[in-house]
C-alpha cells in the first residue's frame, strides 16, 4: 500500500474537499462534501474536522495536514493573514497558522493580496495553492475559471500578482435574470463551438475599448435578425466580462 505523505484540504465557504497524497504527488483518495465553512458553528471547527477526516487521521497519524481556503478567513477556524504579492511556496510555508483538532496539528495556508494599477486591493484564499501547484510549468499567466475567476501572473514558481473577475457570477446573473439571457435559458445545452470563440473575441475587444457593458446587449441580436443559427448563438453570451 502506498504511504500517505500529506493530507491536503481545500475548505471553502460551501464545500469541503480533502486529498490523500503520496510522496510523488499522486492522489490516493479524495473526500468531497457540502460541509463548507459557512455551515460550521463558532468553535465547532475541531469537531467538524474530526468528523470529516477522522478515518484518515487515525489511519495516517504521521501525515502532515495542510488546509487552505476560507478556513483561514476571519469566519473560519483561525485567520491566516494575507501575504502580499509577489509570493512563493517558501513565503507561504513561513507563515502557516497552526490549529489543533483533538491533538492533531493542522497547518492553515495564508491567502494572498495584491494591489492593481489603480491602487485597488484584491485578495484570494485557496486559489494560491492551486496556482503554485502548476506555476513551475513554464506558463506566465494562469487562469482559474469560476464564479470569481482569478488571472495570475507567475514567474519561476512565484505569483507576481493577480486580478479577480466575476465572470461566472455575471454570466449566471445575465443568463438567469435578464431579458438579454432569455434566449439562452430556452436553448438546449450543447458543447460551445465557434459561437463561444466569437463571443470571447468580441468580449476581449469590448474590454479593450471600454465598452464591455454593450457586448451582452448585442448577443441576442442574431436571433432577432436571423443572422446566425439559433443553435449556435446562445454560447455567444458566455464571455461578458
Amino acid at each position: 500500500m502506498t504511504a500517505t505523505a500529506l493530507i491536503g484540504v481545500d475548505w471553502g465557504s460551501s464545500s469541503f474537499r480533502a486529498y490523500r497524497i503520496a510522496r510523488d504527488g499522486a492522489i490516493l483518495e479524495t473526500i468531497a462534501t457540502a460541509d463548507g465553512v459557512a455551515a460550521v458553528s463558532p468553535g465547532g471547527f475541531p469537531a467538524a474536522f474530526r468528523g470529516l477526516l477522522g478515518g484518515w487521521l487515525d489511519a495516517h497519524p504521521a501525515a502532515p495536514v495542510l488546509a487552505s481556503g476560507m478556513v483561514g478567513s476571519r469566519n473560519g477556524w483561525r485567520e491566516a493573514p494575507y501575504l502580499p504579492c509577489p509570493a512563493d511556496p517558501i513565503a507561504l510555508s513561513a507563515n502557516l497558522v497552526t490549529v489543533e483538532a483533538e491533538g492533531r496539528r493542522v497547518l492553515i495556508v495564508p491567502g494572498l493580496s495584491d494591489i492593481d494599477a489603480q491602487g485597488e486591493p484584491d485578495v484570494m484564499r485557496g486559489e494560491e495553492v492551486q496556482i503554485l501547484g502548476v506555476a513551475g510549468g513554464g506558463a506566465d499567466l494562469i487562469v482559474l475559471p469560476g464564479s470569481h475567476s482569478k488571472w495570475a501572473a507567475v514567474d519561476a514558481g512565484r505569483i507576481l500578482g493577480f486580478e479577480t473577475f466575476p465572470t461566472g457570477e455575471v454570466f449566471a446573473a445575465v443568463r438567469d435574470h435578464t431579458l438579454i439571457g432569455a434566449f439562452a435559458r430556452s436553448a438546449a445545452p450543447r458543447t460551445p463551438g465557434e459561437a463561444f470563440a466569437r463571443g470571447v473575441r468580441r468580449g476581449a475587444a469590448a474590454a479593450r475599448s471600454g465598452g464591455v457593458l454593450a457586448a451582452p446587449c448585442s448577443a441576442p441580436a442574431p436571433c432577432r435578425f436571423a443572422a446566425r443559427s439559433r443553435k449556435t448563438t446562445p454560447a455567444n453570451i458566455c464571455p461578458v466580462s
